[in-house]
């Protein structure tokens, strides 16, 4: 970010536009808050102008800078002026990236990005070293400006990837790719290209970490200058610079003698060994030790609506994947089950094909379609998987708790997103839970027509 960067419009003001207002708010700059929701902007610094959009478009031109939130799309009238008019767009992420004192960690990837990213600033934390922990996790980057870290990683999402030009992490990772938010970049090429940006200024002396054996593996280790590692719960290939999990003994095995245990309890599912392979190689290039690492994981409790147990009754378990807002991601959910799975689906399309649901039909007896995406998954799945339609997401629980029996499993794993009835995934995930714990205590469960 130049020195010559005064004047500072930011649009949308949800908590990464406002972290962006009050960052550049402590810099000295004037700042212009401008969002199509009036009410928006809590928390916004007391000195910024708030500008209605159709006089920001009057008065684009003025701006040296705009910071646009990662829910704005690129097809806003404001960015369109900006662009028309040579004002510079900037994310968030990269506006705090270039005021940042700390080493800089950024993780993306379609699935598993929070867990990652808790886990490795656990690991950070338990070698005793002073870390942020944010990014699009929930505490924007902006908020670690200014403080005491050594390090600061951050979890990175496409939307914000868009609007970067010299990001630059010291490590940054890639933990997997499946179709999400074509309904915003168009395809699963222009999706992986955006995610490849974070790579794009990283050199010899920076690590890119990827997982093992992917399709799109060679393609991102040839986008970067960065020195390549790789992580996955297969064996590396002879030479190879990594980790990889030993289910069976229930450690992490990396080269150069690197040997972590892993506790008991967690992590359970395939998905979970591949986050924690991650975060420790991740955790290891930044000098963590096997020790830090055990410690760090012996008392990590697994990240709210990830495929969480719920209750069970009657030879019935109710399982909350809320955060499970992609079809690759609901995949996961599914293969963490031998069979008999009602599967709660829906919300709202995200542009994804749910065909590949249908992949799993062996472990799948019911699906119970809902929201807005309901007509959607119910075409794609017709032939291949019994589904049911419900308006929403109460109804398609009373109906698959109904149609449960002894030994089923109903699962949330709604593979779109949820603003169609809740304000997020976490909502989604407790109303789900709520509404779970109330038919069990009514009883409220008999046979559906």
């Amino acid at each position: 970010m130049t020195a010559t960067a005064r004047k500072i419009l930011v649009l949308g003001l949800a908590r990464s536009g406002i972290a962006a207002a009050c960052l550049a708010d402590r810099l000295g700059w004037k700042v212009a808050l401008c969002d199509d929701k009036p009410v928006a902007g809590q928390g916004a610094p007391a000195g910024a102008e708030r500008i209605e959009p159709a006089r920001a478009l009057e008065r684009i031109a003025q701006f040296d800078l705009l910071v646009p939130s990662p829910g704005v799309p690129a097809s806003h009238p404001l960015l369109a002026a900006a662009r028309d008019r040579g004002v510079r767009i900037v994310s968030e992420l990269e506006l705090a990236a270039s005021r940042l004192d700390a080493t800089l960690v950024a993780v993306t990837g379609t699935n598993g990005k929070s867990t990652t990213v808790t886990l490795v600033g656990a690991m950070i934390a338990a070698a005793g070293r002073r870390v942020f922990t944010g990014g699009n996790l929930g505490n924007p980057l902006s908020n670690a400006v200014g403080g005491d870290y050594e390090l600061a990683v951050a979890e990175v999402s496409s939307f914000q990837l868009e609007w970067v030009e010299d990001f630059h992490p010291h490590v940054g990772a890639l933990l997997n790719l499946s179709a999400d938010h074509l309904d915003r970049h168009g395809d699963i090429d222009a999706y992986l290209a955006t995610k490849l940006r974070m790579f794009a200024n990283m050199d010899a002396g920076d690590f890119a970490v990827l997982a093992r054996g992917q399709q799109w593996t060679a393609h991102a280790a040839a986008a970067t200058r960065a020195a390549v590692s790789t992580f996955a719960l297969t064996p590396r290939a002879p030479g190879e610079v990594g980790i990889e999990v030993d289910m069976r003994a229930r450690r992490l095995v990396g080269e150069g003698g690197f040997v972590a245990k892993l506790p008991r309890q967690w992590p359970r599912f395939p998905h979970d060994f591949e986050n924690v392979a991650a975060a420790a190689q991740i955790a290891r290039l930044l000098g963590v030790a096997p020790a830090a690492v055990e410690q760090a994981l012996e008392s990590f409790s697994p990240l709210r609506h990830r495929l969480a147990l719920v209750a069970e009754s009657g030879g019935v378990s109710y399982w909350n994947d809320s955060k499970a807002t992609n079809v690759g991601a609901t995949l996961s959910s599914l293969r963490a089950f031998e069979g008999n799975v009602i599967l709660l689906c829906g919300g709202v399309s995200k542009g994804c094909d749910f065909a590949p649901l249908a992949r799993e039909a062996v472990r799948i007896k019911l699906v119970v379609a809902y929201g807005a995406a309901a007509p959607e998954i119910e075409a794609a799945l017709a032939g291949a998987i019994a589904v049911t339609r419900e308006p929403g997401l109460e109804g398609a629980v009373a109906r698959a708790a109904g149609r449960a029996c002894a030994g089923d499993t109903v699962l949330l794993a709604p593979a779109c997103a949820s603003f169609d009835e809740f304000r997020d995934y976490v909502e989604r995930g407790e109303k789900f839970e709520r509404w779970v714990a109330d038919l069990l205590a009514t009883g409220a469960t008999e046979e559906w027509a």
